[in-house]
């Protein structure tokens, strides 16, 4: 599957990209990013609830975010696309269980419009473990390229950020606040505004990083041997779980706290107030190198 493939050769090879804070390409203002995923879901938010033959995996879904991506992943839920079918994809070194193809190659995306649909990204959504994002790549005519999305997406389990990334994160100038919630919460910030995030897993984490541990159908299979034959390349492009995880069904709701006593990937006020703090400190000291500096 040549998008996925793409996809993961990005974060599990390449070095962090230079980010959009730094000038280059579409600009974000870091002052305006407003970090949902670290908030308290509200009352009536909309969920999906994902039975697979490993459990249940809730889903906070931000429609306010990005509604052309959480609509399209509804209608396909009344439809019934996303019923029997099989996580056709794991990638352990992003931490990725990949699904939503009608075929177990991962080829058979779908939408509500029936085709591809550019892809849409919030400021405020990023790639943190627990994240699901829709599977985004790249077509158009060599001079006017867009990234797209369809049915498939992936559920992101618990994947920590190593010293070099953040390091990086920190050399390009990423807002002190994403920097710290990567390094604490984990995550892939490499598909930051690639893959498209479009919720949250808030329970059935565990179910998330099972699949992940399942034995695969190519173990023996290193995704970055830039040296790998076209049949290796081929069986990394299809690796997933030697006995089939199947969504039996998904479930649209709104959310309910007295449901959720406990939240996975979501702060406590307190842990929220410290990560704030933390990164308030971090930019106040980097404010005054520069002024010293200048």
């Amino acid at each position: 599957m040549r998008i996925w493939k793409k996809a993961a050769a990005l974060a599990a090879v390449c070095a962090l990209c230079v980010p959009v804070f730094s000038g280059c390409s579409e600009s974000i203002d870091p002052s305006t990013i407003e970090y949902v995923q670290f908030e308290q879901p509200e009352e009536g938010q909309d969920i999906a609830i994902v039975d697979t033959t490993m459990g249940e995996i809730t889903i906070l879904l931000y429609t306010d975010e990005v509604p052309t991506i959480v609509n399209n992943f509804k209608d396909l839920v009344n439809e019934g696309f996303y019923d029997g079918q099989i996580v056709f994809h794991v990638e352990p070194a992003v931490g990725a269980v990949v699904t939503g193809s009608s075929t177990p190659d991962g080829n058979g995306g779908d939408s509500n419009t029936g085709k591809p649909i550019k892809a849409t990204y919030s400021n405020n959504l990023w790639p943190f473990s627990g994240s699901v994002s829709a599977i985004c790549y790249e077509a158009g005519a060599l001079w006017n390229k867009s990234n797209y999305f369809d049915s498939r997406f992936f559920f992101m389990g618990d994947v920590e950020v190593d010293d070099d990334t953040l390091a990086e994160m920190e050399q390009y100038n990423f807002p002190a606040m994403l920097k710290n919630g990567f390094d604490e919460y984990g995550g892939v910030p490499q598909f930051g505004r690639y893959h498209s995030v479009f919720g949250k897993v808030i329970d059935g984490m565990e179910v998330v990083n099972s699949i992940l541990e399942l034995p695969l159908t190519y173990e023996s299979i290193d995704p970055t041997d830039a040296e790998a034959s076209a049949e290796n390349e081929a069986q990394v492009n299809n690796n997933r779980p030697q006995e089939d995880v199947i969504i039996n069904s998904i479930t649209l709701d709104t959310f309910r706290a007295e449901d959720y006593p406990e939240l996975d990937n979501t702060p406590s006020g307190e842990e929220l107030a410290e990560l704030e703090l933390r990164s308030a400190q971090e930019e106040a000291e980097k404010e005054a190198a520069a002024n010293s500096q200048g």
